[in-house]
């Protein structure tokens, strides 16, 4: 039973740890209760922002809504297990905090070397992106994690055509095609849960342009690859329509 309740702790450390707004919120709360809007003027972060990370600590069980009757304003504290984060109380926890933490630079220090399709340390690279989808159970969280290694797919395309493996360019453009389709999935099942997706198509949106305007220079630089990345630049092209109907759908509806 302990080691089961140290795993669930590490991992929710680990979700915590490898964004740093949530860390803050949980040191922030640490001290008292707060709202979300006093969490806002604290961090300086937009309210809908610091109400998402709420929503995935609350989820993760780190932190829980407090309603006081005759008050309208909601406030947030910290549960029992994050208040075990915030100020551990036995060597175990600190341990836990130690683990997570490792992990956390382990993972820095990997996305942070350019790892491409033949480089030794490609598949670790991708492991590692699999075990972050893994653990984040948030539908817009994964999202965002699609949208930001669509983008890494991108770079090592870029990386390949100058290093003329062309032959290469396909499967990673394969890959691009999967990473922006899994995430307008994963919008589709926040939207059909109630949850407050316009932040993350705006990142779709602003995203897949770029990523369109990428891609167009690649089949002009290199004309072979077209072929390869045509699909891809389809794909990116119909994810930034799609995210800028459905943004002006939720605007004049009210949303």
């Amino acid at each position: 039973m302990e080691d089961e309740e140290n795993l669930k702790i590490s991992k929710k450390l680990l979700k915590t740890l490898t964004v740093d707004t949530r860390t803050d919120i949980l040191k922030n709360l640490g001290n008292r209760p707060m709202t979300a809007s006093e969490l806002s003027r604290k961090l300086g972060k937009h309210v809908t922002t610091v109400s998402e990370h709420l929503n995935v600590l609350k989820k993760s069980e780190l932190v829980e809504r407090v309603e006081r009757p005759g008050k309208k304003w909601i406030y947030y504290r910290l549960t029992k297990p994050g208040k075990r984060i915030v100020h551990p109380t036995s060597y175990r926890f600190v341990f836990v905090f130690a683990v997570a933490f490792f992990a956390f630079v382990s993972s820095w220090y990997l996305f942070s070397v350019d790892a491409y399709p033949g480089h030794w340390l490609y598949g670790l690279d991708r492991s590692l992106e699999a075990f972050q989808l893994h653990v984040t159970t948030n539908n817009l969280e994964k999202a965002k994690l699609h949208i930001q290694y669509a983008e890494e797919r991108l770079e090592e395309a870029k990386t390949i055509v100058e290093r003329e493996e062309i032959g290469r360019v396909k499967d990673i453009m394969d890959d691009y095609e999967a990473e922006i389709t899994q995430a307008k999935k994963e919008i589709e099942i926040a939207k059909q849960n109630k949850e407050y997706i316009i932040p993350t198509l705006e990142i779709l949106s602003e995203s897949t342009a770029k990523h369109t305007a990428i891609l167009e220079n690649m089949v002009t630089k290199t004309p072979e690859v077209e072929q390869d990345i045509q699909p891809a630049l389809n794909i990116s092209e119909e994810g930034h329509a799609a995210a800028v109907a459905e943004l002006v759908n939720m605007t004049e509806s009210g949303y």
